[in-house]
């Protein structure tokens, strides 16, 4: 299957690339590299460099025609989203939104998306589940939470094979320790 991979030379996203080439698979990248690595991505897959924010995102979509989208890019930083609501949603809703439509419009079969588990209450019982109460927290939370709520939209209007992952607590190699998120590799970069 063709794959496109946003964000796909960033901490998650190039994991997914490598993971979907040793899987067989064809890999399109799309990233604006404001902190993704060039490095990350192998030199057999095609790279589009492009802000999913961008109008060509569409012409990448028309001219690759492919049947996944796992969408990886995002602003991720809480301390962003707190000081500039508006470049938050901006980025994390008006660039998803762009993702969606061309994704429908050139008949992707699914769409994948990396979410968080940080919009769960954090007075909930633990371990969370799908029916825990969700409480965003901040602008970045909210942003993560109103695409699900599209998803779901595009799923039940549009027949497309939609997706979200609520990842929580993701380490390894490539994370940044510069972040204000990944314990585990300031950690490893203070060792």
């Amino acid at each position: 299957m063709k794959v496109l991979v946003t964000g796909g030379a960033g901490f998650i996203g190039s994991h997914v690339v490598d993971a979907l080439l040793v899987a067989g698979h064809e890999v399109v990248v799309v990233d604006n590299f404001s902190s993704g690595k060039k490095a990350y991505v192998p030199n057999a897959v095609k790279v589009y460099t492009c802000d999913i924010r961008n109008p060509e995102v569409e012409q990448i979509f028309e001219d690759e025609q492919c049947e996944i989208v796992i969408h990886t890019a995002a602003q991720k930083n809480v301390r962003v989203s707190l000081d500039n609501p508006l470049f938050d949603a901006d980025c994390n809703i008006m660039g998803s939104l762009r993702l969606l439509e061309a994704a429908r419009k050139h008949n992707c079969k699914r769409f994948i998306f990396t979410s968080t588990g940080g919009m769960y209450d954090e007075t909930a019982p633990k371990p969370f589940s799908e029916s825990t109460r969700v409480k965003p927290a901040s602008p970045y939370l909210q942003s993560k939470y109103t695409i699900d709520h599209y998803l779901d939209y595009y799923h039940t209007v549009h027949g497309m094979q939609t997706l979200s992952l609520r990842l929580t607590n993701t380490y390894g190699p490539r994370q940044d320790p510069k972040g204000e998120a990944g314990v585990i590799a300031i950690f490893f970069e203070m060792l």
